[in-house]
């Protein structure tokens, strides 16, 4: 499998780690970093955002994300270098809805180890409701403090930024809430084959 170069990181990529399907973990790419280059200073995207049980939502720089956690593959779906919203990029939508549900939520134990292994992942009428619900509280003001767990925090940053429409060329049709990483990264994968809608880019090592 190809190493991936951190410093080829998009907006909105997401990352999950090669272990077991009982224990693999994954993130979004959703900050930047200013680095300097030969070209000037640029904002690289290199800050993984994911659910974690030692910090709730944590942000680590893709040069880490390996050495602490494993070799990990990254995924891209591929109608983000198309697609724009308000005159962003989507990609840079969907890492805003993940920025800004990390600071609203807190790491779920009980839902990780309980609510993930039960229900079906497929997106029905409560995966759909909850979405109506988070983005009514997002746009709110007050408190709004969820629990969640890694898979689900990336499912619902591209469903939140989406607004819930299911005809946006990146929406993930999964519920969040019983959707393992070893769900989200079969889901991607079945959409990775020559003419599908992503791309598997190679492994953080």
């Amino acid at each position: 499998m190809p190493t991936l170069d951190p410093r080829t990181l998009q907006l909105a990529d997401i990352v999950i780690t090669d272990a077991s399907n009982f224990v693999s973990h994954c993130g979004i790419v959703a900050g930047t970093s200013r680095v300097n280059t030969a070209n000037g200073v640029v904002n690289r995207p290199d800050m993984i955002y994911h659910a974690t049980t030692k910090k709730g939502v944590s942000a680590d720089p893709a040069s880490t994300w390996a050495s602490e956690r494993g070799k990990s593959s990254v995924f891209r779906c591929k109608a983000l270098r198309f697609l724009s919203q308000g005159g962003k990029s989507s990609g840079a939508c969907i890492a805003e809805a993940a920025v800004a549900l990390s600071t609203r939520c807190t790491y779920g134990k009980g839902r990780a180890w309980v609510k993930s292994w039960t229900g079906s992942s497929d997106y029905g009428a409560s995966a759909k409701g909850r979405v109506a619900k988070y983005l009514q509280r997002l746009g709110a003001g007050g408190p709004f403090v969820t629990e969640l767990y890694c898979s689900e925090f990336v499912v619902l940053a591209y469903q939140l930024a989406a607004r819930g429409d299911e005809t946006a060329g990146y929406f993930i049709d999964l519920d969040g809430k019983h959707t393992l990483p070893k769900d989200l990264r079969n889901w991607i994968l079945s959409r990775t084959q020559p003419g599908g809608s992503w791309s598997y880019l190679g492994e953080l090592e």
